[in-house]
């Protein structure tokens, strides 16, 4: 069985300007992905945040925002949605409230800086697992049952 290579990096193009810059990392993990609601990127030769509208693939040439609209084009509202930003704050915010009401009732009865720590320790837990849900639960298996694949980087 072969394994599909995942990219390292993946180079854009600057229509303004026609420089080239090279992504990586986690930022090439959200621009490769059509659902992220990325609305604008680096131009190295400009030092600056232009919106998606401007760039290109280098390798494909075809402009960044089509991409994301042949990628995402099954994608429904509700799956949109879920795979956003803003979905992603809700389920920190609600996780940090639960965790930290949970912090309060667990350390009611204890020492006061217990009673003011505690709360804001369990609502950090609280965050993180929100986040856990969204990326496993959420936006991963969404990502891939729209796009097709299991990691957007190796789309193209």
């Amino acid at each position: 069985m072969s394994e599909t290579v995942i990219p390292e990096s993946r180079t854009y193009r600057h229509l303004k300007c026609k420089t080239e810059t090279t992504i990586s990392g986690q930022p090439f993990e959200v621009m490769s992905n059509p659902l992220s609601d990325m609305a604008s990127t680096w131009c190295s030769q400009c030092e600056g945040q232009f919106p998606l509208s401007e760039y290109e693939w280098a390798d494909t040439n075809e402009k960044v925002l089509d991409y994301y609209a042949r990628y995402s084009a099954n994608a429904s509202e509700l799956q949109r949605f879920l795979c956003s930003r803003k979905c992603m704050l809700i389920l920190a915010a609600f996780g940090f409230v639960l965790g930290a009401i949970g912090g309060w009732f667990l350390f009611r009865g204890d020492a006061m800086w217990l009673k003011v720590g505690m709360p804001i320790v369990c609502g950090g837990f609280g965050a993180f697992g929100g986040l856990a849900i969204y990326i496993s639960a959420l936006c991963g298996p969404i990502t891939r049952k729209v796009c097709g694949v299991e990691d957007t980087r190796t789309l193209t």
